[in-house]
């Protein structure tokens, strides 16, 4: 059931003047809720971000896990509040530690770097795509295709990591850290690991008996 009291009254306004069954508007107020609290998910990460003085770091580590959420997949939480939460607590923190990492020598990040795009490839051509359960990939020439779209993705973010590696330019090891970080990440969410740790958190009980 829905928690934001409008997504319903939005829905029940669009269903009443569509004609829509109770079904199909349950499903339109499901759709709200989760553009909602994406929209509100994104512009938190980047407040925060702004926050610690890391906006342009956050959106690029933002930008480079977008790539892979549709074509690789990943461990999410069932439910979109704690996904946002998690969201909301790892990207601005990878791109803190992504912009500290920047202040030492070179070689710190080029070791990052290796093992980000080392780690990235191993990931997603050993897991990639990984099933919903709720909505399991059966076709194999979809799984192909997927495979082949999260490989790109790789050789995007690693073509990327490896020209900020060689420019002058004075925040390139900031936002090469952070694309980094950001591949090792979603090769976390690829693992079993990575799904453990996620059921762990939907398995946290956020409500206290009075």
């Amino acid at each position: 059931m829905s928690r934001l009291v409008f997504s319903r009254s939005w829905a029940r306004y669009l269903a009443a003047n569509s004609n829509l069954s109770q079904d199909k508007e349950l499903i339109i107020t499901y759709a709200i809720e989760v553009l909602v609290i994406n929209l509100i998910n994104v512009l938190l990460t980047l407040l925060l971000g702004l926050l610690l003085g890391v906006l342009p770091v956050t959106a690029a580590c933002l930008a480079s896990v977008f790539l892979f959420r549709h074509t690789a997949g990943g461990a999410h939480s069932k439910s979109p509040w704690r996904c946002a939460m998690i969201t909301v607590i790892i990207f601005p923190t990878l791109a803190f530690i992504a912009t500290f990492l920047s202040q030492f020598n070179r070689i710190s990040g080029d070791v990052i770097s290796a093992l980000a795009v080392l780690t990235g490839f191993t990931a997603v051509l050993v897991l990639a795509p990984v099933d919903n359960p709720a909505a399991p990939i059966i076709s194999p020439v979809r799984k192909k295709r997927l495979k082949i779209l999260s490989l790109m993705a790789v050789i995007l973010i690693a073509t990327a990591i490896i020209i900020l590696g060689q420019v002058g330019w004075e925040q390139a090891l900031a936002f090469r850290n952070g694309l980094s970080l950001s591949l090792l990440w979603i090769s976390f969410v690829l693992s079993k690991t990575g799904h453990r740790a996620i059921n762990f958190i939907d398995g946290i009980n956020l409500t206290q008996r009075r």
